[in-house]
């Protein structure tokens, strides 16, 4: 039976995160409409209302084809040119930014409603064309139908304007980024702990639990899981961080004591592996997002290191949010006693995966290194009072300037990249000073 909740769990989440989602649901809300309408459409009280507002109805069989048929028509043509820009759109954020951003675009719901109401006017357009009748029928025209048809038409072309005004901001990076950004911010606050920080039990000698299957730690059912610590008296911690693989048998979770066989897969069940990268599933996604954005614009390819600096900024930024804000460590039941410990990302990582890249293949730019020191000044500069990452900051600054050394020569170039080095050593402590680029 779990099993078979885990497997209609995973499909309803795909299903709601296609891009087919809302636009079907959408559809069957105008194709029962469709049905309300007719089954009301003759009763004697909207035959009287129909007499007050005659003069917006339509009159006479043909025009009422002919204005349906126009509709349908016309919905199709916006319909089948809205879904091509929403694929120039996957199509360019692919080859231009990153494979990853693809379900951040898919999932936008302004753009699903927009194709759902074309969809739903088409059908709803349909279900009245054929139920005007033959004109020797006592009533032949759906006419409260089709001024309601004509409405959904004029909504649908003012949602055609707020297409293409949407799908044009969405497809510029600089719009994709900010949008990335926000959301990682807002992953970084939810993570943040206000007041004291309790004690977690040391737990190496806790008994291991073992994935059975290999994929990505994406998503955690935190509510589930805290019930089922409750309920058994259990401590667990996951002793990887969200976005790792893992593969088949790997030490996946350790737990204060032994437990059976059902509580182990109601606890593996609170667990979900996919493949997308959704930043709104934690903040590593957002970072790793916008590094592959700036890395791909300083391909060949593209040549595009504005792009590159811009993300680099962004990432500054969120470094020192991460920097200066204590990251949750647990979660707590409603005692308020820790029950699940989350293992934190140290800031070391992030470095590491998001701007090793850049400088690799920003080694040639000295723009692109400029910046990258100059990230690294604010970062030493959000650190001077406290003074808890100096040796990780001076290793970074070490790297750049020994990139800087082997692959910058220009005399105009080194003067900058050596004025920005000795910005940065003003706010590193005296024990952690970098040395500047030598001729």
């Amino acid at each position: 039976m779990k099993k078979i909740r885990r497997i209609l769990y995973k499909i309803s989440f795909e299903i709601t995160s296609s891009i087919a989602f809302y636009p079907t649901l959408i559809a069957v809300g105008f194709l029962l409409f469709s049905f309300l309408i007719m089954s009301v459409e003759y009763d004697a009280f909207i035959l009287d209302f129909k007499e007050d507002i005659r003069i917006l109805l339509v009159q006479g069989v043909e025009n009422a084809r002919l204005i349906l048929g126009t509709a349908v028509g016309s919905i199709i043509s916006l319909m089948v040119f809205s879904f091509s820009m929403v694929m120039v759109v996957l199509n360019r954020a692919s080859s231009t930014l990153s494979p990853r951003v693809i379900p951040g675009l898919i999932t936008n719901k302004a753009h699903q409603v927009v194709l759902g109401m074309y969809l739903g006017t088409i059908i709803y357009s349909l279900i009245l064309i054929i139920n005007i009748q033959s004109a020797d029928a006592e009533y032949q025209i759906p006419s409260l139908g089709i001024l309601f048809s004509m409405v959904f038409v004029i909504i649908c072309l003012g949602l055609f304007v707020y297409f293409i005004h949407s799908i044009s901001r969405a497809i510029q990076v600089d719009n994709i980024l900010d949008s990335i950004y926000r959301q990682t911010k807002e992953q970084l606050e939810e993570v943040e702990i206000k007041g004291d920080i309790k004690e977690v039990p040391k737990t190496d000698d806790w008994q291991v639990l073992y994935t059975k299957r290999a994929g990505y730690l994406k998503q955690m059912k935190e509510n589930a899981l805290i019930k089922i610590c409750s309920k058994h008296d259990l401590v667990i911690e996951v002793m990887e961080q969200s976005g790792f693989f893992m593969v088949k048998g790997y030490p996946f979770l350790r737990i204060n004591k032994k437990i059976d066989e059902d509580v182990e897969e109601d606890i593996r069940s609170c667990f979900i592996f996919y493949a997308e990268e959704h930043v709104s599933d934690h903040y590593l996604f957002g970072f790793k997002q916008i590094s592959e954005i700036a890395v791909k614009a300083l391909s060949p390819g593209i040549n595009d290191p504005g792009t590159a600096i811009k993300a680099i900024d962004l990432l500054s930024i969120l470094y020192i949010k991460k920097m200066t804000h204590n990251e949750r460590r647990y979660l707590e039941n409603d005692d308020g006693e820790p029950v699940v410990i989350i293992r934190q990302l140290p800031l070391e990582y992030l470095l590491y995966f998001n701007l090793t890249p850049i400088r690799e293949y920003g080694k040639e730019d000295a723009t692109v290194m400029l910046n990258l020191l100059e990230s690294m000044k604010n970062l030493a500069y959000a650190d001077k009072d406290q003074f808890e990452n100096q040796q990780i900051l001076e290793k970074y600054t070490k790297s750049i300037v020994a990139s800087c050394q082997k692959n910058i020569h220009n005399m105009l170039d080194v003067e900058q990249l050596n004025a920005m080095i000795d910005r940065v050593n003003e706010f590193l402590h005296s024990d952690h000073q970098v040395e500047g680029i030598t001729g």
